[in-house]
């Protein structure tokens, strides 16, 4: 089992950074969690159109939505936000 690398966007770094440093530092460590181990997750896909190909990992109030692509071995974090505002 071979560990993903982590890519994060602009757009979802921007997003950490606007949080609480403590918020920060609880969806980085699992963000490094869930690409050390992506082929144990049990994946939850996004509806809609425009999430196609999307996933969303939950961190208590917190969500985490990013894409993988497998055969490069990559998870791309493409926002990171509280539960009520991350899917605008």
């Amino acid at each position: 089992m071979r560990p993903f690398t982590v890519i994060l966007t602009p757009e979802a770094q921007g997003d950490i950074l606007r949080l609480d440093t403590s918020i920060q530092t609880r969806l980085l460590n699992r963000i490094e969690w869930i690409g050390k181990n992506a082929e144990l997750i049990r994946h939850q896909s996004l509806q809609g159109d425009e999430w196609h190909g999307c996933f969303k990992y939950r961190v208590g109030d917190y969500r985490i939505i990013y894409q993988m692509d497998r055969s490069t071995s990559k998870l791309i974090i493409l926002k990171v936000g509280h539960r009520r505002e991350v899917y605008e």
